[in-house]
């Protein structure tokens, strides 16, 4: 960007280099935050020999449908398998993060530690706490 006779302000050239690597990390996080939890409700489930199937949903946030989920209903199995299964979603997600945290990539952690504290705002009936 040419700006006062070829000079560019730094603060142009920090905003334009920064910007799309901030948007580019928060949806990679909120993907792989989303994914890391389903896959460890699904994964756990089919350890207990059981598929579970999901639809899709949206999560309501303060009553706007903002938040898109993925719904699936808990299989016929023994209490405490229900429990763990209901459990692997934040486990499997943290285990993520933790572990992109190790490699340095903070980002998956924030985006796993904003999830937790917003669930219970938008899961309403289908929530995995109720399990627990």
């Amino acid at each position: 960007m040419f700006f006062y006779g070829g000079l560019c302000p730094p603060f142009f050239e920090y905003k334009e280099a920064v910007m799309p690597d901030i948007l580019l990390n928060v949806i990679l996080a909120g993907v792989l935050a989303c994914m890391s939890h389903e896959g460890g409700h699904w994964l756990t489930a089919l350890a207990f020999g059981r598929r579970l199937r999901f639809r899709f949903e949206w999560g309501r946030l303060f009553g706007v449908p903002l938040i898109p989920r993925g719904v699936w209903f808990m299989p016929d199995i023994a209490r405490w398998k229900q429990k763990v299964v209901a459990a692997a979603g934040f486990g499997a997600e943290f285990a993520c993060a933790g572990s992109a945290a190790a490699l340095g990539w903070l980002w998956l952690l924030l985006a796993a530690s904003v999830h937790l504290l917003a669930y219970p705002f938008y899961a309403g009936d289908a929530t995995d706490f109720k399990w627990i």
